[in-house]
């Protein structure tokens, strides 16, 4: 069997658990529309990319907006950025835009009529180049946002309640991750999974009024990540559920 064969096998099968994933974390409030024809699940086969790949180049700075209801970020070994269609709902029409400037890339991820559907397993995958920004900015109207384990320092603006899913590799966690909520406009849902216990790490949590954290492998009291002083730190500011593991 080729490498690239065995590639792109492999990447359908890593696309398939992420969505998993993401219709786990959406629960019982994901649809509130008629879903009794499911999708072709075959489609998922060979994720259908949505923007021609773009050159990491000498960009510092990386922006990601738009209206999608989900997305899924991760690193790739590519120089490129690529851009991926891995929804379940093959009625979901996406468009992706791309504006240089300078030492910064804007990414505006778009789906059609978004208002109308309260479906939120809309789900383009953005690849990342495997090299370090300064910084990646995520601020759009996103429902669920998938980050997994990116080399570059981290920003994400809550944004109609969102729900946020972290999945961090310990031996790659060199740079810091903020959640930056509010008062008024806070996270839903966070939830981080280390693939093992970091001990490099410290957690400064600011939960909103009433917040729970769900911790059952007692990850915060065993390894003081919420009060330890290690770089970097995950920063979570006003969330309303936080929910920590290992999967060790």
């Amino acid at each position: 069997m080729s490498e690239k064969l065995t590639s792109e096998k492999n990447f359908a099968k890593r696309t398939m658990i992420l969505l998993v994933m993401l219709i786990g974390m959406a629960g019982l409030t994901a649809c509130t529309t008629d879903n009794s024809n499911p999708p072709d699940a075959t489609v998922q086969d060979s994720p259908e990319k949505i923007y021609e790949d773009v050159a990491a180049e000498n960009f510092e700075q990386v922006n990601i907006s738009g209206n999608s209801k989900s997305i899924v970020i991760r690193r790739s070994e590519s120089e490129n950025f690529e851009f991926y269609n891995g929804d379940l709902n093959t009625a979901h029409t996406y468009t992706v835009h791309c504006d240089k400037k300078g030492e910064i890339l804007n990414i505006e991820i778009l789906m059609e009529n978004p208002d109308e559907d309260n479906d939120i397993l809309g789900s383009p995958i953005i690849d990342i180049p495997q090299k370090e920004f300064e910084e990646i900015v995520v601020a759009g109207d996103f429902r669920v946002i998938s980050i997994h384990a990116l080399d570059s320092d981290v920003l994400v603006h809550a944004d109609n309640s969102s729900a946020v899913y972290l999945d961090l590799e310990a031996e790659y966690l060199t740079h810091n991750i903020t959640l930056d909520g509010s008062a008024s406009d806070s996270f839903n849902d966070v939830s981080i999974y280390f693939d093992k216990f970091p001990d490099n790490i410290s957690m400064d949590l600011g939960l909103s009024r009433d917040a729970i954290i769900n911790d059952p492998n007692d990850i915060l009291k065993e390894n003081g990540l919420e009060s330890g002083s290690g770089e970097p730190i995950i920063s979570i500011n006003y969330a309303e559920k936080i929910s920590i593991y290992s999967k060790e």
